[in-house]
Order: structure tokens, then C-alpha cells, then sequence
């Protein structure tokens, strides 16, 4: 077992690496590295449910976690994303209201959990980072409203298309998407039989290849059509 000391160098050294807090002065390292954990989690755990309290903010690093958003009708639709080095969780802690969404890891992942008493103590002992703080927050709900905003918009494969098309450049040295139908559903706010009857539909016309959780675009251009369709 790690001693405390150790597990406080490893969480400095995590940090250091991660550009939003990589400019920190040593005290507020020192005060985040002391406070700090490092967590492990299973496929399919969540880790915060909506109206949960906010009470840390967390960094990836390792895995996948989405940020779902919960409809009225039971179903799940992913507004975001976290990888390795993202910041998540923030937005509740820096409003002081519970959680709107949940997150749950997509694979097995691990990430910081930092207190909010800590967190905001930083953020208000440090102008800079306040800023830091503002822009990545900014950005993250700006990139969440697009994707809340276009799938509003568009219809079931317009959805579909789009995803999968962002999702094989997220993983182009494989050349092919690794995803099951089910995980689709929810990353488009669709029933899976929908995904399904798309994919078979797509298949047949050689747009794309599926096999085993896997699929290969065939045709771009055709999907990129399918995708452009529901924004004209």
C-alpha cells in the first residue's frame, strides 16, 4: 500500500501535467495534492445521478465518462464526453445547485476526485485560474448546447449519421468504430430497435460494414448527406 506521502507526490505529479492546473502556484498544488484521491471505477458505474449534491469535481485519467441527460420519457441522451486529462463536475460545484446530469464510466476508468471546499478555495485564491476556470467551463456547455441543439433538430438517422461520423474520427487509426447498438441509443437519445433498423438499412445499401460491436463508414458522403438532410 502507497503511503500518504507518496499518493500526495503522485497526484502532484498528475497535475502537473493537466494544462488548466499546471500554472498553479505551489500552495494551492500542495493545498489540491493533500485534499485529493485517485478512483477506480467499472464499466457501467455511475458515479453522480441529477439532483445529487455537487460536492467534487473530478479528472480523467484514464477511461471514458459520459455526461447524460435524463429525458422525461426514461431515456438517456449523452451531452458530453470526459477523457483522459478532462476536467468534470465543475459546473455544479462553481453554482453551488446540485447535479443536472449523471455520469457514468463507459469503460474502466480512473480519475482525481477533488473536494469543492478545496476546489473553490483555489479558484478564489487565484485570478488566473479563475479564468481558466471560465473559458473551459464556457467551452464545455457551449459544445454540450450544440449537440442538445442538433439532435433537437434532427431526425432519427440524421442523429445517427452525425455520431457515428464524429465518432470514427475519435478513433481513425483503427479504421473502424468500435460501439454496441445499445450505446448508439444513448449517445443519440434513441430506442435501440430505431439504431438497428438504420444500420440494417445502411448495410444493405454499402454504406457501412457491421459486425461485432464494430462498424466500418463506407460510404462518407452518403452518410455526411443523411446527416446534412434534417439542417437544411
Amino acid at each position: 500500500m502507497k503511503s500518504r506521502t507518496e499518493i500526495v507526490s503522485e497526484v502532484l505529479g498528475f497535475l502537473e501535467r493537466i494544462p488548466l492546473f499546471s500554472k498553479l502556484n505551489e500552495s494551492s498544488m500542495q493545498s489540491l495534492a493533500r485534499a485529493s484521491r485517485f478512483r477506480q471505477v467499472e464499466k457501467g458505474e455511475v458515479l453522480f445521478f441529477p439532483s445529487d449534491q455537487a460536492e467534487q469535481v473530478y479528472v480523467v485519467r484514464s477511461g471514458d465518462i459520459s455526461i447524460m441527460l435524463n429525458s422525461p420519457d426514461g431515456r438517456d441522451m449523452v451531452i458530453d464526453e470526459s477523457r483522459a486529462g478532462d476536467l468534470f463536475g465543475e459546473l455544479g460545484v462553481l453554482t453551488n445547485k446540485n447535479r443536472s446530469t449523471s455520469a457514468i464510466a463507459r469503460k474502466k476508468s480512473e480519475f482525481l476526485v477533488i473536494p469543492s471546499q478545496v476546489f473553490l478555495s483555489v479558484v478564489d485564491s487565484d485570478p488566473q485560474f479563475a479564468r481558466r476556470m471560465l473559458d473551459h467551463t464556457a467551452k464545455r456547455l457551449l459544445t454540450s448546447h450544440e449537440r442538445e441543439g442538433a439532435l433537437a433538430f434532427m431526425d432519427a438517422q440524421a442523429r445517427l449519421a452525425r455520431l457515428l461520423l464524429e465518432l470514427e474520427k475519435q478513433e481513425m487509426d483503427k479504421g473502424y468504430i468500435t460501439i454496441s447498438q445499445d450505446e448508439l441509443a444513448h449517445r443519440t437519445g434513441l430506442i435501440r430497435q430505431t439504431v438497428a433498423k438504420a444500420l440494417g438499412k445502411w448495410r444493405r445499401n454499402d454504406l457501412l460494414l457491421t459486425g461485432r460491436g464494430r462498424i466500418m463508414l463506407l460510404n462518407h458522403k452518403a452518410l455526411k448527406e443523411i446527416e446534412n438532410k434534417s439542417l437544411v
